[in-house]
């Protein structure tokens, strides 16, 4: 019986791993296209001819906004996928990009489990399952959810070097020289690892109190082959970066630090160029769109330095991953737009950091402070958990209670930035075009995400001159306050795709041609169920 208990424990982690592998991508056909995607698919096919010998790396398309400062890794990888399987070009691309939102699980729960024990791994693992945004982004974000994973997986491997010589194995050194180079393939962002490689290894140097040059000399080699392999390989996917592949990742690094976004963003109420956001854009971003239940935990981990001592070095260097680069964001008054997406990679250590607080909360040792501790864990995870219960697909437009919810945030905030609800304004479009028996027309104010979603439906055409008849008229609420509080009045409005509490993000208003719809729909009715 022990012996049965113990092995059931071995591979519960791996048993609950496939189980959210597969739903997962089973889930994330259900979201919809977003603003870039169209963009980024003809990137990776571009790559795809590149690679395969078909396209001289000149003929590259890298003209769309600042494609050329991105490396190709994920678009690549969802071409190679798309010619394996035959699906909707998007429903495989968000199948691919559903895979490393689970891989951020996994190491959450790999990092929580190294360094605070078992129930912490399982602590940061549902914590970030129940983080209704990153559900979301993990669906159809293709540039930053991979990068969030990719920088969670590199900061793995650094906070667990070995405090002895060798303090990184070859092992240990060559797989954190190939996460980082991953990271680099999708954000040059990802040369931050480069440093906090080196301040991980020149921490555990100084704290094991080696002082051997032989050893030493030896430490400092070794740094420099993951730096090498880190930063070339960062180019293999990025034929941009491969002209200069020690210079043009540094480049494409300040490029990005220094982009600018010329569109308003709605922030608490009021419609902000990205270069007059107030400071507190970020905290504010972060307070309402993480659940209470991590906000909690993040405030608990205090005390988890005193519980775990084993852990405080690691505990810190995952706070300093957090607050180091959001204090530099804030302070350098960073271009931010659509939520916090860009600094979206310091939201799954967060998971860990509040898992860390948890678990030394459970660990309390009165029993009343545990049963507590437990009946708080278990309410405040399943606030977020049914809103993505209720809400779905719409995790990405969960905000925290605190602030009233999605009808709470209602032109205060973006709501649905990446216009994943399309889809779901096109999928009631199209069942009405099925029950009236013939194909509908329709303009879209977000036309680059309807041209991708149109793709999976036989009876909908997308009309590209918005002057020209058609049946419906597709609006995502996304703008100025005004815009978006008065088309969501509009009494040409027939249908909504809202929120559970009813927050409505997309509507489909009538078009000229509309009346050729209802009569037809009128004309079926009226002959009845064929026989």
């Amino acid at each position: 019986m022990h012996q049965l208990r113990a092995r059931l424990q071995r591979l519960s982690p791996i048993l609950a791993a496939a189980a959210l592998l597969i739903a997962m991508v089973v889930i994330s056909r259900d979201f919809g296209a977003t603003w870039d995607e169209r963009a980024l698919q003809r990137y990776g096919e571009d790559l795809w001819e590149y690679y395969s010998g078909q396209r001289p790396r000149s003929a590259v398309d890298v003209s769309f906004g600042y494609t050329r400062i991105y490396g190709g890794f994920v678009e690549l990888t969802s071409v190679a996928v798309q010619h394996l399987v035959p699906a909707n070009t998007y429903v495989v691309r968000h199948a691919v990009n559903s895979v490393f939102g689970w891989t951020g699980v996994v190491f959450a729960f790999l990092m929580a489990l190294r360094l605070f024990g078992r129930r912490a791994g399982w602590i940061a693992a549902v914590l970030l399952i129940a983080m209704p945004r990153y559900v979301g982004e993990s669906m159809n974000n293709t540039k930053d959810l991979p990068f969030a994973v990719l920088m969670l997986v590199g900061l793995y491997y650094i906070v667990t070097i070995s405090p002895r010589y060798p303090f990184a194995s070859w092992s240990h050194a060559l797989k954190l020289a190939l996460v980082i180079a991953l990271a680099l393939d999708v954000r040059a962002m990802g040369l931050v690892l480069v440093g906090y490689a080196g301040l991980g290894l020149l921490v555990a140097v100084i704290a094991s109190g080696e002082r051997s040059p032989g050893r030493l000399f030896a430490t400092l080699g070794r740094f420099a082959v993951i730096a090498v392999l880190a930063v070339v390989g960062g180019t293999l996917f990025w034929p941009w970066a491969q002209e200069q592949p020690l210079v043009r990742p540094v480049q494409a690094f300040f490029l990005a630090s220094t982009f600018s976004w010329g569109n308003p963003s709605l922030f608490a109420g009021r419609d902000l160029a990205a270069a007059d956001l107030p400071w507190y854009y970020l905290p504010t971003w972060l307070a309402i769109s993480l659940p209470p239940v991590v906000l909690v935990g993040l405030v608990l981990s205090g005390s988890a330095f005193w519980r775990r001592p084993t852990a405080r070095v690691q505990l810190a260097a995952i706070w300093a991953f957090v607050l180091v680069p959001a204090t530099l964001a804030i302070v350098r008054h960073l271009s931010l737009y659509d939520g916090i997406r860009h600094m979206y990679f310091i939201v799954p250590p967060l998971a860990v950091i509040a898992a860390a607080g948890w678990d030394a909360a459970l660990a309390s040792v009165g029993a009343w402070p545990r049963m507590a501790a437990t009946a708080a864990l278990v309410v405040g995870l399943a606030e977020p958990l049914l809103f993505q219960v209720r809400n779905h697909p719409n995790q990405n437009v969960y905000f925290s209670p605190l602030v009233g919810g999605p009808r709470g945030a209602f032109g205060r905030f973006d709501m649905d930035y990446w216009g994943n609800c399309v889809l779901q304004a096109l999928d009631w479009s199209a069942a009405q075009a099925k029950q009236a028996g013939m194909p509908l027309t329709f303009i879209a104010n977000a036309r680059e995400i309807a041209q991708a979603d149109v793709m999976r439906y036989r009876l909908l055409y997308l009309q590209l001159r918005p002057w020209e008849s058609h049946h419906l008229d597709v609006r995502l609420l996304k703008g100025s306050q005004r815009s978006v509080v008065g088309v969501s009045r509009d009494p040409r409005i027939v249908h909504r795709v809202t929120t559970a509490d009813g927050t409505p993000l997309c509507v489909v208003l009538r078009g000229p041609d509309y009346g050729q719809f209802e009569a037809r729909l009128d004309s079926v009715s009226a002959a009845g169920p064929s026989r």
